[in-house]
């Protein structure tokens, strides 16, 4: 096992190690390790390295880098095949294995693997989340990549219902990239591409994450968002340099709210892996917990050589216990203007010389059919649903004493499905938050076309309504109305809140989707 013991602080920011996929060859196969690994994160108030001692998915790449908080970047292609045998090597569970209830947290060495946002089957031996990898098992990945997937930033996380908040909140989380031709435009071009996996890893004073509390107390914790396992890195540019970034929160339960800097231009050209409908000029962009977005910086001709500015999180954190919010407003990264004399050296030195452009006309390779805008006539039959947490007089009891469900009911297990839809159905969802902070819900497999918001938004730079995504924050004591189409595969997968410590808690549903009528019980 790797030992880091520096931890990068304002220091050049470094893309986590890449698995390629030959775009000729449409294939790509890799192994991934679950196991404990040693690190060190910054304590913002102690302004000192604590060592930890915690889970993540290991990699050959990731051990010849030293780069082991952040899983590995998997970069696949449309139309080709993904296989991933992953390994796990945890100790085995101290007992009790099992709680009273499946809704608290258990289990915290068993996993399994979730491709957020592919649209692929939602069978074994693809993104099954109801299967579980035990200490010392092993399971290979299968995945068929659509021939019209979407392009764009995605990513991975263990999914184990129990365990998902602890072991994100580990660091089990990396990038998932599906290229295409305007990649390699981009490329060509001379276009630095960084990618920004944004996590909150709260440790305790062993330096472990191994309580429910700790991840959900993480905004009182004295440890700061890491980017690629790195605090505030510097990402250096030149003045009138194109720059593209790929923003991945993959946080447990911390949105991200950007400004765009006064000296830069910021055009979104996808969110949550979908391609957007054209480029989105926007002064600033808002991830909430598992949001991705792709976009250009175009550093402007009047930055100021030398200037560093600093890109401060100014997202509304919403506590619980009392109920409150603030602002986080603390630093994420630098962008730093090279000045003459640097450009070339060690603390400026691109492998081709900067872009120097525009960006380019919006491709058309963007267009597929999975994101064509849904109609009025195309609903073939609408739900409605409820969000609820509820606070408990016992704050030990769930997550910070909270009861979280869907229409009033928790989770009941992965053999209870909750909603029958025939394949090729095409629905209208109302999500009703009935509680007092955002939830942020995500539906595995397809993605959802948002067309209506209702109550405050709690994020500053929501994209301008309609637009596809995989997961969306329906604000508190509002609702959010959005259409999907339920293509391609059958089989069950879940919906459920993406502050990982409410899907532990319950709460969660499960669609399955049927061939036909026949198949939906009576």
């Amino acid at each position: 096992m790797s030992n880091r013991e520096h931890i990068s602080f304002l220091e050049p920011i470094k893309n986590p190690p890449t698995y390629s996929m030959d775009k000729e060859k449409r294939k790509l196969q890799l192994t991934l390790d679950v196991q404990y690994e040693k690190n060190n994160i910054f304590s913002f108030y102690k302004i000192h390295n604590t060592p930890t001692w915690t889970r993540v998915f290991s990699s050959s790449i990731t051990q010849e880098a030293g780069f082991t908080l952040t899983g590995p970047t998997i970069e696949i292609r449309s139309n080709s095949h993904l296989t991933i045998q992953t390994n796990n090597r945890l100790p085995q569970e101290e007992p009790p294995n099992a709680p009273a209830t499946i809704n608290f947290p258990h289990e915290f060495n068993t996993y399994n693997l979730h491709t957020h946002g592919l649209h692929v089957s939602p069978e074994s031996p693809a993104d099954n989340v109801c299967m579980k990898i035990k200490p010392g098992e092993s399971f290979t990945y299968e995945y068929d990549i659509p021939k019209d997937h979407p392009p764009g930033l995605y990513w991975y996380h263990p999914h184990k219902h129990g365990s998902v908040a602890i072991q994100v909140g580990s660091g089990m989380a990396g990038a998932l990239i599906v290229r295409n031709e305007f990649d390699d435009e981009l490329e060509a071009m001379g276009v630095k591409e960084h990618i920004l996996v944004f996590q909150n890893i709260a440790v305790n004073e062993h330096g472990k994450v191994e309580d429910q509390h700790q991840v959900a107390k993480f905004p009182d914790s004295e440890y700061c968002i890491t980017v690629n396992g790195q605090y505030c890195p510097i990402i250096h540019a030149t003045v009138g340099e194109l720059l593209n970034l790929r923003l991945l929160n993959a946080t447990t339960r911390t949105s991200i709210d950007i400004d765009c800097p006064w000296f830069a231009q910021m055009y979104i050209y996808g969110f949550d892996g979908n391609p957007t409908d054209d480029y989105r000029l926007q002064d600033g962009v808002s991830l909430g917990p598992a949001n991705r977005a792709s976009l250009f910086l175009k550093i402007s001709e009047a930055a100021t050589p030398g200037a560093h500015f600093y890109v401060y999180n100014n997202a509304i954190e919403f506590q619980q216990m009392p109920h409150y919010k603030y602002h986080n407003n603390s630093p994420l990264f630098v962008i730093a203007i090279a000045q003459g004399e640097e450009i070339g050296t060690a603390i400026y030195a691109p492998s081709k010389p900067p872009a120097r452009c525009v960006p380019p006309p919006f491709p058309s390779s963007f267009k597929v059919d999975l994101l064509k805008p849904i109609t009025d006539d195309e609903i073939t039959n609408t739900r409605r649903l409820t969000l609820q947490a509820n606070t408990l007089d016992d704050p030990d009891k769930y997550f910070r004493g909270l009861n979280v469900s869907i229409d009033h009911t928790p989770f009941e297990g992965c053999e209870v499905v909750n909603h029958y839809v025939e394949l090729d159905a095409v629905e209208e969802w109302t999500l009703v938050n009935e509680s007092e902070f955002p939830h942020p819900i995500h539906i595995h497999v397809n993605p959802y076309y948002v067309i209506e918001v209702v109550g405050e938004d709690p994020m500053h730079h929501t994209l301008k309504l309609p637009f596809w995504c995989d997961t969306f924050q329906v604000p508190p004591h509002g609702h959010v109305k959005f259409r999907t189409r339920f293509k391609d595969f059958t089989g069950k997968y879940p919906l459920h809140c993406h502050l990982l410590y409410h899907e532990d808690g319950g709460m969660m549903q499960h669609v399955r989707v049927v061939k036909d009528a026949s198949e939906i019980p009576k």
